[in-house]
């Protein structure tokens, strides 16, 4: 009997360990890409969603605090808007944890997402909605992949609230969104901006709470009263030493060129490069001792080799040695990382990121590049695959979008040598999902170059890029990633049909785009809906010149009539005139059929 008891345990120790061994990779794995997973929004604390910033147990009602808590009861998609210090992420922290019925949340952590190791948390609570909450949307989106978390989100039913900064920040949002085929009016049907309150009303807040108002520096906003940034920046002008402003000085061109971790955590080792080159070295001890007098002045805070510093404080408070544009001070920061492949591809990404917004698109690409090309002296194809494979694939990205200001064969010909060599090591079968949007980015170089020169040529080969990307987008995996591609194939087998075999490649561009449009829905997806529509009838209207003029033409203003149902004139000015156009001249070359 005994040895029948002890065989079960074995037994049920056999099935009990691989399992408690699963379970515990899965959680660091979640771990690693969520600070908080599924707590019930009545339960959290303020550190968990203001990180470090100052909480006080006060809080000032404003109007836009109603529509707040109304969306969340009505269960939408909302985006906090304001400017800096504007309160956004403390009005959502207190609607979350006031919400009558409450939610399970999710927040993210500030960090690339790898698509091969990503996994979404599951949820379990049935009973109780969900949301993820991303504080900073206008930082996140310039991280890697970060349009995949959205996605998931969306085909879970997942509702989003999010704070952004308003003016170019939310519109380099809106830019980069559309980039990655997301809509963003679609993402966040609600949106709301916290505005600037009087100084009559900072003066009231800050007696309720007992802060002498002769220490703060009032900007109309909210968080200026709470942060003390006179007292802050009275300690940086006359309490600070040399070395200690030359470290702040450091973290702050850091911060600005995108070397750093979430929540402004810098690596030790990258604020003393800086400061180097800024002429301050010193002993462990020494470095010890400054860091020690920066904490406590509350500049900092540190552990082991990291150390954090408040946004708002290196925004407002440190003042540089010397002022410089942002590209000066990118290529500088290349210099002195250029062994450093990690802080490199940070620096790029921050580079082509501020790019994409700037009118200096050019000069911003160019620093990307070089960026990203000094990584790969490190970056090896034998030493690190992973990292040679994402940073390839980035420095195409950068050389494609070079090539729409300057040079456009030589560029899209160099993104497609760099997405080519990705390939390399994001193949279909062990890492499938990066292989998809490789080989969706290749098409795009390819259709791209095909508008210049050898158009036949390069758009057979955009096409059978976009059709290996359609082996893993599937409808059914990836339906957004899907509608995007098929567009995209739509839009070479038009082009090609421009020189070669015009109705069968038409057919096929149609179907093209009637299968994105299985996806890109009016309801779902308007904007690409609205631009599908277009190529939709772009395509119907050059069949039209080769066959069954009346029954095209017809079709043709039905799809372009679609696209004008978004692209109104009021909210889209600069397409509207486009797609208005197709129609008349549509009109015009069908006038004897319609």
């Amino acid at each position: 009997m005994e040895g029948i008891i002890i065989g079960i345990i074995g037994l049920f120790l056999a099935i009990l360990v691989p399992v408690i061994g699963v379970t515990y990779k899965r959680r660091k794995k979640l771990k690693s890409y969520f600070t908080i997973i599924w707590k019930k929004s009545s339960s959290l604390k303020p550190k968990e969603v203001l990180g470090d910033r100052p909480y006080y147990n006060y809080y000032y009602e404003r109007d836009e605090d109603n529509f707040i808590r109304n969306s969340l009861t009505e269960k939408k998609n909302l985006l906090i808007m304001g400017p800096p210090l504007g309160g956004k992420t403390r009005a959502a922290y207190q609607a979350l944890k006031n919400v009558k019925k409450p939610y399970d949340v999710l927040i993210p952590r500030f960090t690339d997402i790898n698509l091969e190791t990503f996994i979404f948390p599951r949820h379990f609570k049935f009973w109780r909605k969900r949301i993820i909450f991303i504080d900073d949307l206008h930082r996140f989106v310039e991280i890697k992949n970060f349009d995949h978390l959205l996605k998931v989100a969306k085909e879970k039913s997942v509702f989003i609230v999010a704070t952004c900064r308003s003016g170019m920040e939310c519109d380099k949002v809106k830019n980069i969104m559309v980039k990655m085929g997301m809509d963003f009016e679609r993402i966040f049907s609600e949106t709301v901006e916290l505005g600037k309150v009087s100084k009559d009303e900072g003066e009231k807040i800050s007696k309720q709470v007992g802060i002498n108002w002769k220490d703060v520096r009032f900007d109309g906003t909210i968080g200026s009263v709470f942060m003390r940034l006179s007292e802050m920046e009275r300690r940086f002008d006359n309490e600070c030493k040399n070395e200690e402003k030359t470290i702040l000085q450091a973290m702050r061109d850091l911060y600005i060129c995108g070397i750093y971790e979430e929540r402004q955590v810098f690596p030790l080792e990258g604020i003393k490069k800086v400061a180097k080159k800024d002429g301050l070295e010193g002993k462990d001890y020494q470095w010890s001792d400054w860091l020690d007098k920066l904490k406590s002045k509350e500049f900092i805070t540190k552990e082991k080799e990291k150390v954090r510093a408040e946004e708002v404080h290196l925004e407002y408070v440190v003042k540089p040695r010397v002022e410089k544009q942002a590209l000066e001070l990118f290529s500088e920061m290349v210099s002195v990382f250029k062994e450093v492949p990690d802080a490199l591809v940070r620096l790029g990404n921050r580079a082509y990121e501020t790019g994409i917004i700037k009118l200096e698109k050019k000069y911003y690409m160019k620093t990307a590049i070089r960026a990203y090309e000094e990584a790969l002296e490190a970056y090896t194809l034998e030493d690190f695959p992973m990292d040679y494979g994402m940073t390839r694939n980035n420095l195409g990205t950068a050389y494609r979008t070079l090539g729409e200001v300057e040079e456009k064969a030589e560029n899209c010909k160099k993104a497609i040598k760099a997405y080519e060599e990705s390939l390399k090591v994001y193949t279909l079968d062990d890492f499938p999902m990066q292989y998809g949007m490789t080989q969706n980015n290749l098409g795009n170089a390819y259709s791209t170059l095909g508008e210049v020169e050898e158009k036949v040529e390069n758009c057979k080969k955009a096409i059978k890029a976009y059709e290996e990307a359609l082996k893993v987008r599937t409808l059914d995996d990836f339906p957004m990633d899907y509608g995007m591609t098929q567009n995209n194939l739509g839009t070479a087998y038009r082009t090609l049909g421009e020189v070669e075999e015009k109705v069968e490649n038409c057919k096929k561009a149609i179907k093209a785009y009637e299968e994105a449009l299985r996806v890109r829905t009016l309801d779902d997806f308007p904007m690409d809906y609205g631009m599908t529509q277009n190529n939709l009838g772009t395509a119907y209207w050059t069949l039209a010149e080769v066959g069954e003029k009346a029954e095209n033409c017809r079709r043709a203003k039905k799809a372009f009539e679609e696209a004008l149902k978004i692209y109104t004139k009021e909210k889209f000015p600069e397409p509207h005139l486009l797609y208005k156009e197709n129609l008349i001249n549509l009109l015009d070359f069908c006038k004897d059929q319609l």
